[in-house]
């Protein structure tokens, strides 16, 4: 009974998502500290607003914005201000995934995302409220696509950690402009960007979740032909923001390589040739990985 009450007098409560657990331990002089588990292989910002805060006061304010990486971290710390009165709190949680804090020293460049020596051409995507509403003339960026003449060897465009992946899906029909449930790989970049390659053909992958990637490196086959726009590979990047009080996801255009130049993905152009310089796949690498990357 006696490890009972302590167990309950330790662990106050916790907060369950699908990826983040949060808890919270009290010490002995009624101050708090909320952590967050982490089981996944990427970070995620946590917003917490405590709705009641009774003779305690938060480090971090009434909101708190906290990054929780992978593993056990501390999202806020309560300290009681009157140690001879009782306390009490109440809180919402908002997760995002990927880390608003983390961000490039430079402006990175990507490799375009097919096997070296392909040729392929590149051109914006529209948004979907412009193939479903006819009226529509949404002109935010929403990622790139590059039309392919053949199947091909879909590649990483920079190093990261492949954070999810849905491989499964055949599509069926034939002239299709979108379609929510097409097969994407996702990478998560250590500056908190995403990027995301969709239309792939089923059961192609070479990677899984977890699985570290460098540029250049084969993730799945190309695929396309149920699209109206025939065989392409579509690519998004897109990270956390925090603007003012609130956390935002928005979708970036990135700097790609040619084999000659920088140029846009927001860009329209007829021709391009992939090319793998080996000063862009060393790019990001470690030392360690440096020397791997040596030896061979």
């Amino acid at each position: 009974m006696r490890f009972s009450l302590l167990f309950l007098f330790f662990l106050l409560y916790s907060t369950v998502f699908a990826q983040v657990k949060l808890e919270s331990e009290q010490d002995k002089d009624g101050n708090v500290t909320i952590y967050a588990n982490n089981t996944e292989v990427i970070p995620y910002t946590l917003v917490v607003d405590f709705t009641t805060l009774m003779n305690l006061t938060s480090s971090g304010g009434r909101t708190v914005f906290a990054v929780a990486n992978p593993g056990r971290s501390i999202v806020a710390r309560l300290k009681k201000t009157n140690a001879n009165q009782g306390s009490s709190y109440n809180y919402s949680t908002k997760l995002y995934k990927g880390s608003y804090l983390d961000k490039s020293k430079e402006e990175p460049v990507y490799l375009i995302p097919v096997q070296e020596g392909q040729k392929v051409r590149m051109q914006p995507m529209t948004h979907v409220e412009n193939i479903y509403k006819k009226e529509s003339e949404n002109t935010s960026y929403v990622g790139t696509a590059f039309y392919l003449e053949e199947s091909t060897t879909i590649c990483a465009p920079r190093k990261g950690i492949v954070s999810d992946m849905k491989m499964d899906t055949q599509l069926k029909g034939a002239g299709l402009s979108f379609d929510a449930s097409d097969n994407f790989i996702e990478i998560y970049h250590e500056d908190g960007t995403f990027t995301k390659l969709m239309v792939l053909e089923s059961g192609s992958e070479k990677v899984k979740i977890g699985d570290v990637v460098y540029p250049g490196q084969a993730l799945a086959t190309s695929s396309g032909e149920k699209y109206n726009s025939g065989r392409h590979v579509r690519m998004v990047q897109s990270r956390l923001n925090k603007v003012e009080r609130e956390i935002k996801f928005e979708q970036i255009p990135v700097k790609l390589f040619d084999g000659e130049k920088e140029i846009s993905s927001n860009q329209t152009v007829n021709e391009l040739i992939a090319s793998h310089p080996e000063n862009l796949i060393s790019k990001e690498m470690s030392k360690k990985e440096l020397k791997r990357l040596e030896s061979k």
